[in-house]
Order: structure tokens, then sequence, then C-alpha cells
């Protein structure tokens, strides 16, 4: 008899396993996830990519300890990056000790995360002001002395603002329209 037709017995009964799971005692306490901190989006700005084939949009937000951050929101090139915040202490540890700073740089603040964030957080500030090409090598930026994160972020948030303010202006157009009478027999 071949296995195929090798007739099926009745079922044994399944027996418990041995659990490798660890016991759960009833009064221990659940592990809580850690609330993550919420920072407040102050505003947001465009800038293009440093090779000027994407248009980024990127985010500067406030932590309810007053701390700054910036993030990128968006890249209309469709290339993956990391959406988290990033502390502008630790920009402003980067940027200053760098005298040759390039994307590979700005890796350091999101550590394992999409190798494009170091790039497009480079183009925000460079966008920002916070840092400028390199003179003597275009591959590099450099640190624009007297500034720090908190200087033009904040200058950011206030050009943002004041360009939100509209005055609005009397309506100068066509005189409204009307709709005609349906003729006769028309309902």
């Amino acid at each position: 008899m071949s296995d195929l037709e090798t007739p099926v017995g009745p079922m044994s009964p399944v027996t418990e396993s041995a659990n490798t799971d660890t016991p759960k005692t009833p009064n221990a306490p659940e592990p809580q996830e850690e609330a993550l901190p919420i920072i407040e989006c102050l505003c947001t700005a465009e800038c293009t990519s440093v090779s000027g084939r994407s248009t980024l949009t990127y985010a500067i937000g406030r932590h309810p300890d007053q701390t700054l951050h910036l993030r990128i929101v968006s890249n209309s090139g469709g290339g993956m990056f990391c959406g988290d915040w990033a502390s502008g202490d630790r920009i402003d540890a980067l940027v200053a000790g760098g005298h040759e700073l390039t994307s590979r740089s700005f890796h350091a603040l999101h550590p394992g995360k999409s190798i494009n964030t170091g790039g497009f957080v480079m183009s925000a500030l460079r966008d920002l002001g916070l840092i400028r090409l390199n003179p003597e090598n275009s591959r590099h930026h450099v640190h624009v002395e007297g500034m720090g994160f908190a200087r033009v972020a904040l200058a950011a948030v206030s050009k943002a603002s004041s360009a939100d303010v509209h005055v609005s202006k009397p309506h100068k157009g066509r005189k409204p329209r009307f709709p005609r009478p349906l003729p006769k027999g028309r309902d």
C-alpha cells in the first residue's frame, strides 16, 4: 500500500505541550509603554533637497520643556526618510563640532533609520541659515558663525507667523449673477 492509500486512523487527543512562556503572576503589574513626549508643531516650511530633485517639507516644534526640535515631514520625490523629531541641542552639537559637514554627519540624529534623512536634515538646516556651502569645497557645508538652532528656528517661526496674517481687501469683482427665470411652461 502506498502512502497515499494508507488509511487514516482516529485522531489522538491533543496533549498540552510544555509552555515556554514566562509564567504570569496575578499580582505583577503589566509593563506599560513609555509615553512619548508631545512636541507642538510651531511651523512648517519647504526647501529643495541637496540634489535639487525634490521639495522637502520640514517642521519646527517645541517640547513642553521649551526645547526646540526639527523633523522632516514630506518629500515630493518619494524617497524614504525618518519622520522623528531631532533635538535642537543635538543639532547644535553636530554643527558646531563639524568643519566639513556632509549628509553623513547628520546620520547621528537618527541612527539606524533611512540614509536619506541625513541629507534632508542638512537641506532644512541650510534653508534655515544654520549652515552654508563651504566656499572652498562645494561637497561640504560649514556652520554659519554666531548662529544656533534656537536662533534660526525662532526666526523661521516668526517669519511664518507674520506670513499667516492676511489683510482682507475689499472685493473688486463682477456683480453677482442671478439665475435667469425659466421659460414659461418649465418649472
